[in-house]
């Protein structure tokens, strides 16, 4: 890709300033830049030499002594001729009689670090302004800070311009920093700095700052700013507590205590939204939840927010089939599934093994919400039956047709992807039980049914039709036959009788 380069002028310091195009597409270079937000524009005021500024007085008296000579020529070419040089104006621009031009430096910038949309970093937290909003330094910049700051603390005095957006050195606990002068005071006196690889905003004499060196322009600053998606403040504001209690937990300034960071967005302005667990996996957001520091402040997805997620049930084919049972409440809510479908549940918990890692923690529930649940390190789909105290929720693994006590921790947002498949579970009702109730069916046979029907068991059914209400009817001759005798064994009965078999 070759470049066509436009020599403009020179600026102070000497340097030239210069324009870039592409020789084929002719695509300003400058543009292309600032469009891909990888620099930001300045303008930079070219320098007049002595012998410039001659020059172009010379150029103008030439022209008007032409005009003078040759009126005819001024007359046949009308009101619309227009002249070619500087001026023609008699009296010469006041800036081309000073010698030399007065001119504003361009600020020395150095970038601000920049995480880049759906990346990953092991980092440190080197500052915080709230437990929402604080700076992290990457594992893998920790050395070059180290360096940077021990060669600042040599680097010689000198004066600095008092430009925004100029980058110098500013002290700070005795030590010496990157910064850039985000604002001036109203003499010019004093500035406001942002300490470009520690992320704290700091004020100073402008007599006090030292300048850049050269090197170190060209090194980007070394934290990036962020914030921890799903917290809000307890109250209308972030307290000392709060703030107190978020440096604990995130151990600022110890580069020793590190933390997988995630972006998980970028919002409307442009801020880094992050997703951050500790060492030991736990997610920070959730532990300062725990732990009063914040309040939850989760937004949905824009598919959860508009209509509460529904599973869709299973369903079974008529006739007589072997089935596996996976629960069993009463006589009239029995829980079947297929031999085909109990065979894809170990598919489909590798599958929600990765959703989980990818989804959001959940933050607050309430009953019928559908989630992703963890019991005993393996993720089911669940729906949220009640919130009981201290942070745990009753959750039924639908899959399986069982409920489950779990923390908070242990949910993730459930999805559309994962709603798609069928519940492996379906509900069903003896065809001799249809016309009872089932709260009475409950309280005679609900403590009996796991000594009469062994879960995961294969057994022969009969499926007769559906209810109305979506349940199917079955006749199931084994479990009818011990109900009818009134023989029911103990799990421990039947532990050994199947013992026994093998």
């Amino acid at each position: 890709y070759k470049l066509g380069v436009e020599f403009v002028g020179q600026v102070e310091g000497g340097r030239w300033a210069v324009r870039m195009r592409g020789m084929e597409d002719e695509e300003d270079i400058g543009e292309l830049l600032l469009g891909g937000e990888l620099a930001r524009a300045r303008e930079d005021v070219l320098m007049q030499s002595e012998e410039n500024v001659e020059s172009d007085v010379q150029d103008v008296k030439r022209d008007q002594a032409k005009k003078r000579d040759s009126p005819s020529q001024s007359q046949e070419a009308g009101s619309s001729a227009k002249p070619s040089g500087l001026a023609v104006s008699a009296t010469l621009p006041q800036q081309l009689t000073s010698s030399p031009v007065q001119l504003t430096p361009a600020p020395l910038s150095v970038p601000r670090g920049v995480l880049a949309p759906a990346s990953e970093v092991v980092a440190s937290v080197c500052y915080l302004e709230t437990p929402a909003v604080f700076y992290i330094c990457p594992l893998t910049s920790v050395d070059q800070f180290t360096n940077i700051l021990t060669t600042t603390q040599n680097c010689p005095s000198g004066q600095v311009s008092p430009t925004l957006g100029m980058c110098c050195l500013a002290k700070d606990e005795d030590c010496w920093y990157r910064a850039e002068i985000v604002q001036l005071g109203e003499d010019n006196t004093t500035a406001t700095l942002f300490l470009l690889d520690y992320g704290k905003t700091v004020q100073s004499n402008m007599a006090s700052l030292r300048p850049l060196p050269k090197e170190m322009e060209t090194v980007p600053g070394l934290v990036y700013k962020v914030n921890l998606k799903g917290i809000k403040p307890v109250g209308k504001d972030w307290s000392e507590d709060q703030i107190g209690g978020a440096e604990i937990v995130l151990d600022v300034g110890n580069d020793a205590t590190q933390f997988n960071v995630k972006v998980v967005e970028v919002d409307s302005s442009g801020e880094i939204c992050v997703s951050m667990k500790d060492s030991e996996g736990t997610d920070v957001a959730t532990l300062m939840i725990e732990t009063e520091i914040a309040a939850a402040d989760i937004q949905l997805p824009k598919e959860l927010s508009q209509a509460p997620l529904k599973y869709r049930s299973g369903s079974l084919a008529l006739g007589t089939q072997t089935v596996v049972v996976l629960g069993a409440v009463s006589p009239m809510e029995l829980y079947i599934c297929s031999r085909e479908m109990f065979m894809q549940l170990s598919t489909s918990m590798a599958m929600l093994t990765q959703a989980a890692a990818s989804s959001t923690p959940v933050i607050t529930v309430q009953a019928d919400d559908s989630v992703l649940a963890c019991e005993d390190e393996t993720w089911y789909r669940g729906k949220v039956v009640k919130v009981t105290g201290d942070n745990m929720v009753q959750v039924e693994l639908v899959d399986l047709a069982s409920i489950a006590i779990l923390s908070m921790s242990q949910l993730r947002i459930a999805l559309s992807d994962i709603m798609k498949e069928v519940v492996v579970a379906v509900s069903c009702c003896l065809d001799t039980w249809v016309k009872e109730d089932k709260k009475v069916a409950v309280e005679k046979w609900g403590d009996k049914m796991a000594g009469m029907v062994e879960e995961f068991s294969e057994v022969q059914v009969e499926v007769v039709g559906q209810l109305e209400a979506g349940q199917y009817r079955i006749k199931f001759p084994e479990l009818e036959k011990k109900m009818n005798a009134g023989v029911v064994k103990s799990r421990a009965e039947m532990l050994k009788e199947k013992l026994r078999k093998k």
